[in-house]
């Protein structure tokens, strides 16, 4: 499933602008792409992007930006491209969209490297939404009766998504207690979906729960519509 990447920046020494013109101007044909030129202090001007690529040494890039990572549900994805540019190698991010560019580069020759340790397998995707101020034991409550209905259990999903601007909300401790991917989904990309319209649209949106649900499901088949147990609404999709 496709990741909500809006930005790349490819990093690189002014000397390779044209080296590396390929691999930006193919980028530019899914994302928008910037070329940035290192020096000292770019690393907090990159931490604005979804994805780095860089195309400098390793050991540089995990030194420069090692000082400016807060969350891997909210870092950029990071990738480092060799100096043969024969590999894409995933450094930071591969759920979040660094594995989709890697194979992405590959249609270029690029040889992706994936190193996250977890690969989406079989299993349901959980749609939940919530206010900011939702405890995580409210959280997995209100997931576990909603597995419970569809005769389901905590192993039985593979990720969990809720809308952007939760990120600093309990939800990620749940994603961490459960050892499961978790994605925040933009507003646009949920209100160009056909759904149904919810409470969610007092805050800009037509609907979170089954909207997150259905845009990570491999059959667009919601096994539970949303439901709401407490303060927490959850929709589940195969």
């Amino acid at each position: 499933m496709r990741i909500d990447l809006t930005s790349i920046a490819v990093l690189c020494f002014e000397k390779d602008r044209e080296k590396i013109s390929g691999i930006v101007d193919h980028l530019k044909k899914r994302w928008k792409t910037e070329i940035v030129f290192y020096h000292r202090e770019v690393w907090e001007e990159l931490m604005r992007f979804d994805c780095i690529i860089a195309y400098i040494a390793s050991g540089i890039v995990i030194r420069g930006i090692s000082n400016f990572l807060k969350s891997k549900w909210t870092d950029p994805a990071v990738l480092v491209i060799d100096k043969p540019m024969k590999h894409a190698v995933v450094l930071l991010g591969g759920h979040h969209g660094g594995n989709e560019v890697a194979e992405f580069l590959s249609h270029l020759g690029l040889e992706p490297v994936i190193t996250s340790a977890m690969e989406f397998g079989d299993g349901v995707a959980i749609g939940v939404g919530f206010k900011k101020n939702a405890t995580a034991k409210e959280i997995l409550e209100a997931i576990s009766k909603a597995l419970e209905e569809c005769k389901l259990g905590f192993q039985d999903i593979r990720l969990i998504a809720t809308v952007e601007g939760k990120e600093d909300s309990d939800i990620v401790k749940v994603a961490d207690s459960i050892k499961r991917p978790l994605f925040f989904v933009k507003r646009e990309e949920l209100n160009k979906m056909d759904l149904e319209e919810t409470k969610a649209r007092l805050i800009g949106v037509r609907n979170v729960a089954e909207g997150c649900a259905l845009k990570f499901s491999r059959s667009g088949e919601l096994l539970l519509r949303k439901k709401v147990y407490g303060g927490v609404t959850v929709a589940i999709a195969r």
